[in-house]
């Protein structure tokens, strides 16, 4: 379910190279669930996934959505 709205929010900004898996990895680094974010919350929050992957790479994307079994 985050996936698909991660993957819309992504290709409605124009950032399809980047893998949802990574960003909710990202995500739930910073929360337990993500169902109490508004919207305007789940957007920024997304912002800092991709932030993240920019600054860490994706290598260590893939190891952060695998430890949580992404």
């Amino acid at each position: 379910m985050y996936k698909k709205m991660i993957a819309e929010y992504l290709s409605q900004t124009g950032r399809t190279g980047y893998d949802p898996r990574h960003i909710e990895a990202f995500m739930r680094l910073g929360h337990q669930t993500l169902d109490g974010l508004s919207r305007k919350q789940f957007e920024r929050e997304i912002e800092i996934g991709i932030a993240c992957i920019d600054h860490g790479g994706k290598q260590e994307a893939e190891r952060c959505a695998w430890s949580f079994g992404l």
